[in-house]
């Protein structure tokens, strides 16, 4: 009868692990997936120099990447990248650089230099996509 309980608990236990992973990995991507439309509202409002719009979908971009900087990227890499989630730290860092950047150049309607900043920013997402999307999760 212990055993049995011993059993139970034990997989309570490590199902509750589990679920936890997976909840991180479930809000990790739907904030990719809100980064992602924030970056395509920054380039289809840059088409219009519509700086509202500019501004509003750099700072939706800024606001979701700090889901990048809270998950464990060990629980959901396999163990040959279990360093990329410092990589990918160091990017969030750079992309909030570069976002920053992209609103101040906006404000001063400097827009060449806010198409450079906006392929800066993308270089960044990309590096980090190639590095870590591209091997299978856990």
């Amino acid at each position: 009868m212990k055993l049995i309980y011993t059993l139970l608990i034990a997989t309570l236990l490590s199902s509750s692990l589990l679920a936890q992973s997976t909840t991180e990995q479930a809000k990790l991507a739907s904030d990719m997936r809100s980064m992602l439309n924030a970056v395509s509202d920054i380039q289809r409002a840059g088409f219009y120099a519509n700086k509202t719009g500019i501004k509003d979908a750099t700072n939706r971009l800024i606001m979701n990447l700090d889901s990048l900087l809270k998950t464990d990227a060990k629980k959901y890499l396999p163990h040959d990248q279990a360093n990329a989630g410092k990589f990918a730290k160091k990017r969030v860092k750079m992309i909030k650089m570069y976002s920053a950047d992209l609103i101040e150049s906006v404000e001063h309607n400097d827009y060449d230099e806010a198409m450079e900043d906006y392929a800066q920013l993308l270089r960044q997402c990309t590096s980090c996509h190639l590095r870590i999307r591209n091997r299978p999760w856990k």
